[in-house]
């Protein structure tokens, strides 16, 4: 549900930002001390579930939970959204920057708009009634985001109005996740923190810190099965021909995925499909850059340059009805057995030459094959990442909450 940088038309980018500021300046104001700890441990959630993956297709869906969090959190939903998505921007390159306030927009408006239909039926007596709209909330919120995330790419071109159709069908099963998840989590509260949904936010800061203790443990050791669903594209040129091998961060490839071929001028020269193994073959045709763009769907999007450099031709073939060497009777005398050596050898160097860089790149491609196994292992997220992440959501609780108390003692 990220959507990669360089896909967004500008308007896009800059509705999206001006919509998240408008978000998180309401949710700033909305949260108080006592409410922080209980922010940063469903950031936290929220940070790792959206590295577990589920293979859709030539993509990839994941877990998101931006309905449990417009139950538990409402408007303060956003800081904790945008927070998550920001820290996997920088340390995962999920999304990017740029589309930071799409994306929490993407995700946050639909948890707030859930959040505030099912809280009411939640802190009601009907135990019934607030099993039925806890289902409804998760899955209602993930449908929402994805109509939106469809909406953004759709708004940004005519030729991601497919890709829409595909993110918004893709998502269905992981909205029934959703609500089942979102079932299994308000009945547990329910059953034994429901001052957590029912609004008594004045008395469970110890608490929450203990279930931090007993929670965040747990968040760390699901990172051993995470996996990353940024999608990468490695390419080089054989000597004849540009192969490229697209693959997310997880290993998985991304086969069956649309790659566009542009020149140095930004003129499609090439429009094709990677196969089962993620791979794609090209004959240029000709020498230049060329940019190749890998399109997986729900956003993703990798790219690579490959430049190609001129090389030698061999000697130009004699003209129709002249034979080579031959004479007129302008010519100077015939070449001596030296010189015909001599310009034999220049001839052999010549044709060496201009299949030198097509022998050298061919002796090369096992090299380039284990830097592409290299840079799959190396784009994997590791437990170290996500250790990473959680300690800085930490901190930045720790932070607001010394700020907050400072500022309420003046």
């Amino acid at each position: 549900m990220h959507i990669s940088e360089g896909v967004l038309t500008a308007p896009v980018l800059l509705a999206g930002g001006v919509g998240t500021i408008l978000g998180l300046t309401i949710g700033l104001r909305r949260m108080n001390v006592m409410e922080i700890p209980k922010v940063a441990l469903l950031t936290a959630a929220f940070f790792v579930a959206s590295l577990i993956h589920v293979p859709i297709g030539p993509s990839n869906a994941h877990l998101v939970l931006n309905g449990i969090l417009g139950i538990l959190l409402g408007w303060t939903a956003f800081p904790a959204i945008f927070i998550g998505l920001f820290f996997q921007a920088v340390l995962f390159q999920f999304g990017g920057i740029t589309t930071l306030g799409v994306n929490t927009l993407n995700m946050a408006v639909p948890a707030v708009i859930m959040g505030a239909l099912a809280r009411p039926a939640l802190q009601s007596n009907s135990g019934l009634f607030a099993m039925v709209m806890a289902p409804i909330a998760g899955a209602g919120a993930i449908i929402m985001s994805a109509v939106m995330v469809a909406g953004s790419l759709a708004l940004s071109g005519e030729s991601f109005i497919a890709v829409s159709k595909l993110i918004f069908v893709a998502h269905i099963p992981i909205a029934i996740a959703e609500g089942v998840l979102s079932v299994l989590i308000i009945s547990f509260l329910l059953k034994t923190k429901p001052e957590v949904i029912k609004g008594n936010m004045h008395s469970r800061a110890a608490k929450l810190g203990l279930v931090s203790i007993i929670i965040i443990p747990i968040l760390i050791g699901i990172c051993s099965q995470a996996h990353a669903h940024r999608v990468n594209l490695f390419a080089w040129y054989d000597g004849k021909m540009i192969l490229a091998e697209g693959y997310f961060s997880g290993g998985n490839k991304a086969m069956d995925s649309d790659v566009l071929v542009f020149d140095s001028e930004g003129k499609e020269v090439y429009h094709g499909m990677t196969d089962k193994k993620g791979k794609f073959s090209f004959k240029p045709p000709g020498n230049g850059e060329y940019r190749l763009v890998l399109e997986t769907g729900m956003g993703h999007r990798a790219e690579a340059l490959v430049s190609i450099q001129g090389t030698e031709s061999g000697p130009a073939a004699p003209e129709a009805g002249q034979a080579d060497g031959s004479q007129t009777a302008e010519s100077p005398e015939p070449k001596g057995a030296w010189q015909a050596a001599e310009d034999a050898h220049k001839e052999t160097v010549a044709l060496t030459s201009a299949e030198f860089e097509q022998i050298l790149d061919r002796k090369l491609n096992p090299v380039k094959e284990q830097l592409l196994r290299l840079a799959e292992q190396d784009d994997r997220v590791g437990c170290r990442d996500v250790v990473a992440g959680l300690g800085y959501i930490a901190g930045l609780m720790g932070l607001a909450m010394y700020l907050t108390q400072r500022k309420r003692k003046k």
